[in-house]
């Protein structure tokens, strides 16, 4: 079983991610390796940072399960192949935040995938919340302005869609959906009680 987890900047794909690791100790989140610079108060470990000449070098050797180009600003994003088959190997269940293109593709492949789709019924909160965590108003353009519309427009292709105007309604929400698609698969996990975090969005 791997979760994908999408959704526009702002949404809540970082928190939520951590949300379903914290809770079920089985699942173990993928990291991501991009060409974006790093933000402040990110998440230590979220990201490996690289130039693009090092992540294009990574795609010739075939590193990647998947990769892309996003957004305006054209920075790659990929999940290495073998961060992936480390976490089947050791028979716990992969998680990871991709893009709505890139997960079309998997979608579309051999593997056992649930699709959660995240976003927000009041678009302003997008806003605000990329402006909280320090991003500059061209940034925020970049992220929202051309991509919103698309992406949200790709939802159906998931199998939930979440609202996380309501960040803590949204949490039990995705943790219901983890238990439901665990009883699917005969998948036995102890749950943990949720930790708090200062969460960036």
């Amino acid at each position: 079983m791997f979760i994908i987890i999408s959704g526009p900047s702002g949404a809540g794909k970082t928190p939520i991610t951590y949300t379903i690791t914290d809770t079920f100790p089985n699942v173990k989140r993928i990291q991501s390796y991009t060409t974006r610079k790093e933000r402040t108060k990110e998440v230590s470990g979220t990201y490996v940072y690289m130039t693009a000449e090092q992540f294009e070098k990574k795609i010739q050797e075939g590193f990647f399960l998947e990769y892309n180009k996003v957004h305006k600003d054209q920075q790659y994003y990929g999940t290495g192949l073998d961060s992936y088959l480390k976490i089947v190997e050791k028979g716990c269940v992969a998680i990871k935040d991709i893009d709505v293109d890139s997960y079309k593709k998997i979608k579309n492949s051999d593997l056992d995938v649930v699709g959660i789709y995240l976003t927000v019924q009041n678009r302003a909160i997008l806003f605000d919340r990329l402006r909280e965590r320090g991003e500059s108003e061209q940034t925020i353009n970049i992220r929202l302005h051309d991509r919103v519309d698309y992406e949200n427009a790709q939802k159906d292709h998931y199998d939930y869609v979440v609202y996380t105007d309501n960040f803590e309604e949204a949490q039990k929400q995705v943790v219901k959906i983890v238990e439901q698609e665990f009883k699917k698969r005969g998948i036995k996990c102890k749950k943990s009680k949720l930790k708090k975090h200062e969460f960036m969005f």
